[in-house]
């Protein structure tokens, strides 16, 4: 019996200290470890509001220097004053450069939201390409608050003149410091500041027949062989001029590097004599796709 009760009373021992233990781990549970996780869980969030917090101000100090700077690029604040003073200056800057029967229009001033006002401008004259490096070296260098949003260039044949057609936009902030006349500074967004280093634009000649290193023949094209007043011609189309030259046996002619004779017409084929070659050259085909032939032939 007392061996009995012996053991009756190390389970109730056992029992005793699992209940100790559950209601332990359960006081631990809700009375300290619950606080803690929501203690640190607020922590984590109040650490990610400061962050944001942070990110916003940085966000703000920039856009506040953002706006001081394009303050100062800025028209004068007086729109009519600006669109007049910014027309007056595109038109000195097309003069300067050279432009022939240079034209702007102004167009009529378009609010945005009461914080800026946007001034459109069509702009139209003839320059050479040389002209237009110097117009848009000038036109990004002028630290305005503007840009050109689309310009359309035409070459004109038989001429080294261009067609030109601009659209440029130009913004009126309502606290612009350059008060009743233009910002006269100078803008540092340029890869050079030497017109001299920009010469190269125009030394490529990327209007004009070769242009950027392409072959000229490849705008020559023979679009005719024909009879005119019973002798027969060879129509070459210079396609970067418009220009047609009709041909007969005999004649020469010339395209960039190439000079060639036409030594016979045969429809629908022309021989042209190059230097100690001859080639071959079917209508339709470019000039640069013409055949050599071989000396027997």
């Amino acid at each position: 019996m007392s061996n009995m009760k012996k053991r009756e009373r190390i389970l109730a021992i056992i029992v005793g200290l699992l209940a100790v233990g559950v209601v332990g781990n359960w006081v631990f549970s809700r009375m300290l470890q619950g606080p803690l996780a929501q203690r640190q869980e607020r922590v984590k969030k109040l650490k990610s509001d400061i962050e944001k917090r942070q990110a916003h101000l940085r966000r703000a100090r920039q856009a506040g220097i953002k706006l001081a700077a394009w303050q100062q690029q800025s028209l004068p604040s007086n729109v009519e004053v600006a669109s007049s003073l910014y027309q007056d200056w595109l038109l000195e800057l097309l003069g300067r450069a050279g432009f022939k029967s240079p034209h702007v229009d102004r167009g009529e001033p378009l609010a945005r939201k009461g914080v800026f006002h946007r001034l459109p401008f069509a702009v139209r004259g003839r320059a050479t390409l040389g002209e237009l490096t110097q117009f848009l070296y000038e036109f990004y260098r002028a630290d305005h608050l503007h840009q050109i949003a689309r310009i359309g260039i035409t070459p004109l044949p038989k001429t080294d003149q261009l067609d030109l057609s601009l659209s440029i936009e130009a913004l009126v902030l309502p606290r612009a410091e350059s008060g009743d006349q233009l910002s006269t500074r100078k803008s540092d967004t340029l890869a050079s500041e030497r017109i001299e280093d920009y010469q190269p634009i125009v030394a490529r000649n990327l209007f004009g027949q070769g242009a950027g290193g392409t072959d000229p023949a490849e705008f020559v094209l023979l679009t005719a062989v024909t009879d005119v007043g019973g002798q027969t011609q060879a129509w070459l189309s210079l396609r970067a001029t418009g220009e047609v030259l009709k041909l007969r046996p005999g004649d020469s002619f010339e395209v960039g590097q190439f000079h060639g004779t036409i030594t016979e017409i045969r429809p629908p084929d022309v021989v042209i004599q190059a230097e100690d070659e001859r080639w071959l050259l079917t209508l339709g085909d470019k000039l640069s796709q013409a055949t050599a032939l071989p000396p027997d032939f």
